[in-house]
């Protein structure tokens, strides 16, 4: 058994509940997957340090097709929603939004009792497509529909670089785990990623 495993097993027994959360999201991720080996990542910003356990698998049948402008623009009108979401959540900075302010809000809306106006599903269509769009803009990637033998789903994933990103996943995992405090390192880790991946064939 590699250290790395050893370390996992630990973490699912006596680890930290943000701790067992992950490696469950993780094991559900894997199951049917041919696993290969897993890898401890360590991503350093200015706030400190992103600690995540990456999985080796052997590649999946998948269908992958780039979203037209006409199928982006829907979900770019879902994002412009995310701002009043924002207001409503003690957040109102308009178009100068940041990760940490999707954060404040994001826990704030865990945090209230009335989920009537702002459902579990506008809060994942909405806040999916906002932490997407700035993940596509800031990391050179587009919207991608995914689909395998497990369905089909929405992500991004680099233009130039093979690495992706699922912001509707994210958010709906962390909902039902009652996590917060993740749009930052989540994007670390893609950023971290994005300098990592190998590029696309025919792409430099």
């Amino acid at each position: 058994m590699g250290v790395v495993t050893s370390i996992l097993d630990a973490l699912r027994r006596i680890g930290a509940p943000t701790q067992r959360s992950a490696l469950r999201r993780l094991d559900e991720g894997l199951r049917g997957k041919e696993v290969l080996g897993f890898e401890r990542v360590r991503v350093r910003d200015a706030s400190g340090h992103t600690d995540a356990f990456v999985a080796k698998t052997l590649p999946v049948e998948e269908v992958v097709v780039v979203l037209n402008e006409d199928e982006v623009r829907p979900l770019m009108e879902n994002a412009q929603y995310g701002l009043e979401f924002l207001a409503a959540h003690g957040v109102d900075r308009g178009r100068g939004w940041t990760l940490e302010d999707l954060d404040q809000a994001f826990a704030a809306w865990q945090a209230g009792s009335d989920k009537r106006t702002y459902t579990d599903q506008y809060v994942i269509e909405v806040l999916g497509a906002m932490f997407g769009d700035y993940c596509a803009t800031r990391l050179n990637m587009h919207w991608i529909k995914l689909t395998d033998r497990d369905g089909s789903t929405l992500a991004i994933e680099g233009i130039t670089k093979a690495f992706r990103g699922f912001p509707y996943q994210t958010i709906s995992k962390r909902i039902r785990d009652s996590e917060h405090g993740f749009f930052v390192p989540v994007f670390n880790m893609l950023q971290h990623n994005s300098e990592k991946a190998s590029h696309r064939a025919g792409t430099t």
